[in-house]
């Protein structure tokens, strides 16, 4: 059967065939595959040596181009050994299922030969030999390293990255391998792992730092020579660790600077993209930003402020971040010029009780500019405190330093001063006492009579102008009447003689008013007594008379003003000879002052009314007398308070169920206008006063709604803007009920009976009682012809009738 298609399945069936036709079909045959028929298979092809040792071969080879018509289940190698005829399989319990095999247990030195069969279902195929033979022996290679292709120029991570360099190293034997970086070996450790898998090698380092950056060698060496490669690294971080360098500030002036500076040594790994200049003021101590896009390696800074101590800081940028910063030296914002330096010590000459004459030498440096002056300052030895001699600068280097107090011991220092400013002070001089050469002191100066009375004289003098070198230890003070044409030494009579005179004022007393005295006074010190002055003319005692005089503080001038509680202070400098005799009054009715305290301190005249009230305001006057005449002031006091109690408070047009009240102002408002008043009332068998009205702004007030028969009080309150004041009430209560008057006369008065000496008298009730009930009734009489004003009153009675008897 031709015209099968190779592996499609076949079944078959046979139908027989005569004159009349075909027969039924057989039935079919066994399914059946087209196939061709299968053979051992062919030879591999291409076998060759793809390495050796002494003791083994590696053999590959390619599959045969015919299988047999069945797949090819594996490979028999074969060895033969030079000088025999017998092959020997190799893989004698399984086929080789690749093509390729290590062919083990070969001798050194021996020479072998070697075939590959193709085995299938059917069998092994027809052999194919190696073209050569092969000997046992090592092959022998000096070592190649390559780096892979990622490798070769620049490796470039960021801080925290992992550094990755692979690559691969070949050699017979195998090489040994060495990293290194820097001319350090590195070895296994935590951040550092070698991976060796021969011929792939590779080097992590993790967590990469910035000085991780530089160059990566891998050396491989074995017995046949040795080779290497190297891989570049760059970490990328932030420019450091070490700041920028030679940070200096220069051309400093008044108001501006120069900054400049050099780049950080370790840039980060990439360019620096600029730099980021700070500035603080030292007393601050607050850190300012004054350019964040400082592209050169300088910067001039303006807008400072003279005399400001300043500090700079400079860190450099690039695409990483910020690397540390670098800080300048504190710098002064000012000119170029400086101050003075700091003189040699002064030199003191010519010294006496009150003045010293100081000299000195320029300083040796004066700051770029002259010397405009000099400040010389003084000091007691044991003071702490330097004072200037001058309120001005000195322009010579010499000076003359008065009103020195004698015998202290003093220092003198100098400073030098230009345009800029005033220079340290020199080192102090040497101490110096200010003393003359001792000897008696001069005349007591101006002498004079101060005071007099009818039995005294006091004298005031100025010390000497000269004081012999020495201090004045007391005055002596004589006296002598005065006698026409006596000796001037004669006479005289010590008034001090208890104890010395220690002040420039002396009084002597006991002397005689019709008597003339003469005076003089010598000063002493440790030498002795000096030459005595003398007062010019005779005096006598006689009494001073001054009138009296009162000065008023400015505050006591206008209106004086207190809040209610507080105490009142008058006060006054008084002055008069004889001392003036002291009132003070408040004017009003007795002209009293009915509380507080009044008191003479020397020539202060006070008068302080503790705790004032509104009754305190007023008009006060201080009056002094003495026999030189009189003087008086008055000063206006006023008390802030509440106000007083209302005046003239009465009710008026009284009904049964009103009345009209009305009050006149208080007296005493406080100090401060009534604003309104409270009205109150109360019934007088009750004790609780019950508010009429709290805001009345006038001076009356209809009452209404009161119950008939009652009777009421009434109360008025002031108010003023520092609250209600001292309520006044009615004195006597109030009945509510409509006016009294007088009754109508009694109607139909009838003589009832009538005797020969009385009469019986019947009347009624009048018509009206005029508002209240009837008390009684007068009865009186008279005789007819009597005047019609001549009527004798009989008696006083309740009934409406009555017997006259007497008649």
């Amino acid at each position: 059967v031709t015209g099968l298609f190779e592996g499609n399945t076949y079944e078959f069936r046979v139908l027989a065939e005569n004159m009349v036709g075909l027969s039924k079909p057989s039935p079919s045959s066994d399914p059946i595959k087209a196939s061709r028929p299968i053979t051992p298979p062919g030879p591999p092809i291409n076998p060759k040596l793809k390495d050796k040792t002494k003791e083994s071969a590696d053999l590959v080879w390619t599959k045969p181009l015919k299988d047999g018509g069945s797949p090819i289940l594996g490979y028999i190698v074969e060895c033969q050994k030079t000088g025999t005829t017998q092959w020997n399989r190799i893989n004698k319990d399984e086929l080789i299922r690749q093509c390729a095999f290590r062919v083990p247990g070969l001798i050194e030195g021996n020479e072998y030969k070697f075939r590959i069969k193709a085995v299938n279902i059917v069998g092994e195929g027809e052999p194919r030999e190696l073209p050569e033979t092969v000997l046992a022996k090592d092959i022998l290679a000096p070592p190649e390293v390559s780096l892979d292709v990622t490798c070769r120029d620049l490796i470039t991570v960021r801080v925290g990255q992992t550094i990755h360099i692979t690559g691969k190293v070949k050699g017979r034997p195998d090489p040994e391998i060495t990293w290194s970086k820097d001319g350090k070996v590195l070895v296994q450790e935590k951040r550092v792992e070698i991976l060796h898998d021969l011929p792939n090698v590779e080097l992590q380092v993790k967590e990469a730092k910035r000085s991780d950056h530089g160059k990566y060698i891998i050396a491989a060496k074995n017995s046949c020579g040795h080779a290497q490669a190297f891989a570049v690294v760059n970490v990328l971080d932030r420019p450091g660790p070490c700041p920028v360098r030679n940070l200096k500030v220069t051309d400093i002036s008044s108001d501006r600077c120069t900054v400049t500076w050099d780049p950080p040594e370790d840039d980060g790994g990439c360019e620096i993209q600029n730099y980021i200049l700070e500035k603080c003021e030292s007393k601050r101590m607050v850190w300012s930003t004054y350019s964040s896009s400082v592209l050169t390696n300088y910067a001039k800074v303006t807008r400072l402020i003279e005399g400001n101590e300043y500090i700079f800081r400079v860190r450099a940028e690039n695409k990483i971040g910020t690397g540390p910063p670098t800080e300048t030296h504190p710098i002064i914002a000012k000119t170029k010029y400086d101050r003075p330096g700091r003189p040699d010590p002064p030199e003191v000459t010519r010294v006496s009780k009150e003045e010293m004459t100081v000299v000195w030498n320029p300083p040796e440096y004066d700051g770029g500019k002259s010397i405009t002056g000099y400040i010389l300052e003084k000091k007691e030895k044991r003071s702490l405190r330097w004072v200037p001699v001058t309120k001005t600068p000195i322009p010579e280097r010499r000076m003359k330093v008065t009103n020195l107090f004698p015998g202290h011991e003093y220092q003198f220092r100098v400073s030098a001063e230009n345009e800029v400013g005033l220079g340290e002070p020199s080192l102090p001089s040497r101490p110096v006492i200010a003393k003359d050469p001792i000897e008696p002191p001069g005349p007591p100066t101006n002498l004079r009579v101060v005071d007099s009375t009818k039995t005294s004289l006091t004298l005031g003098w100025g010390k000497p102008v000269y004081d012999g070198g020495a201090p004045i230890i007391g005055y002596v003070v004589e006296m002598r009447p005065k006698v026409e044409g006596a000796d001037p030494e004669a006479g005289w009579k010590r008034c001090n003689v208890a104890a010395q005179v220690i002040h420039t004022e002396f009084t002597a007393t006991s002397l005689d008013e019709k008597q003339l005295y003469e005076f003089r006074v010598s000063a002493q010190n440790q030498v002795g007594l000096g030459r005595p002055a003398e007062l010019k003319e005779a005096v006598s005692p006689k009494e001073i008379l001054e009138p009296p005089e009162i000065e008023l503080d400015a505050s006591m001038r206008k209106l004086v003003i207190v809040r209610a509680g507080c105490p009142i202070r008058l006060f006054a400098i008084i002055r008069g000879r004889p001392a003036p005799k002291v009132t003070w009054r408040r004017m009003g009715i007795d002209n009293v002052i009915r509380k507080g305290q009044v008191d003479l301190v020397d020539t202060m005249a006070f008068c302080v009314i503790p705790n004032s009230t509104r009754d305190d305001s007023g008009k006060y006057s201080l009056t002094l007398v003495n026999a030189a005449g009189e003087k008086a002031v008055f000063v206006n006091v006023r008390v802030l308070d509440t106000p007083g109690p209302v005046s003239d408070f009465k009710v008026s047009d009284v009904t049964k169920m009103s009345c009209h009240l009305s009050w006149a102002p208080p007296e005493n408002d406080g100090g401060s206008p009534v604003t309104h008043y409270i009205l109150q009332k109360r019934e007088a068998d009750r004790k609780t006063w019950a508010t009429v009205t709290a805001e009345l702004k006038k001076t009356s007030f209809q009452i209404a709604n009161l119950v008939p028969g009652n009777e009421y009080y009434f109360r008025v309150t002031a108010v003023n803007e520092y609250g209600s004041g001292v309520p006044s009430d009615i004195p006597k209560p109030v009945l509510a009920s409509d006016p009294l008057s007088e009754p109508d006369p009694p109607r139909k008065l009838e003589v009832t009976e009538i005797t020969k000496n009385s009469a019986t008298l019947g009347w009624l009730p009048p018509l009206r009682d005029g508002g209240s009930k009837i008390d009684g009734y007068i009865v009186s009489y008279k005789e007819h012809d009597q005047p019609a004003d001549r009527w004798t009153e009989y008696s006083v009675v309740k009934d409406l009738s009555i017997v006259v008897a007497g008649l």
